[in-house]
């Protein structure tokens, strides 16, 4: 009698390795917000924050998936998480010294151009200054 071959060993199966793909977009997410968007005036405000603000929405859901997976992906989304809260107030912070800075400059046009109409005998200065507002109220209702 004879005993047929025994089977093959089977491989074990390989042991599924759990990403967190919250995590990863959340830090994409804020990465490119930061990065690319926040720094680039008026624009900003369209891509810059909404992208922070997505990428620390992914991060929290990142950050609670990750509880429940034994702690996978918490570095990811605690990093996309701050990533996205810098993107946001980087972004904010760019567009108020934008911002102050075309104002200080038009104060400073405003300041100089009353000087020399008092320097040029044109009137005092507060007249100066009413020609100046007359002309800026002429120039809103056009």
């Amino acid at each position: 009698m004879a005993y047929q071959p025994a089977p093959a060993p089977v491989a074990p199966p390989v042991p599924v390795k759990q990403g967190n793909g919250f995590g990863v977009t959340a830090l994409v997410l804020g990465l490119v917000g930061l990065l690319i968007f926040s720094w680039i005036p008026g624009i900003n405000l369209f891509t810059a924050i909404p992208l922070g603000l997505l990428a620390v929405i992914f991060g929290i859901v990142a950050l609670a998936k990750a509880g429940s997976r034994g702690g996978k992906g918490k570095g990811t989304g605690g990093t996309g998480l701050i990533l996205g809260l810098v993107a946001i107030i980087g972004a904010i912070a760019m567009t108020v010294f934008v911002f102050n800075a075309f104002k200080d400059e038009a104060d400073k046009i405003e300041q100089d151009t009353i000087q020399d109409c008092v320097d040029s005998g044109y009137g005092t200065e507060a007249e100066c200054q009413q020609l100046w507002d007359d002309a800026e109220d002429f120039e809103l209702e056009q």
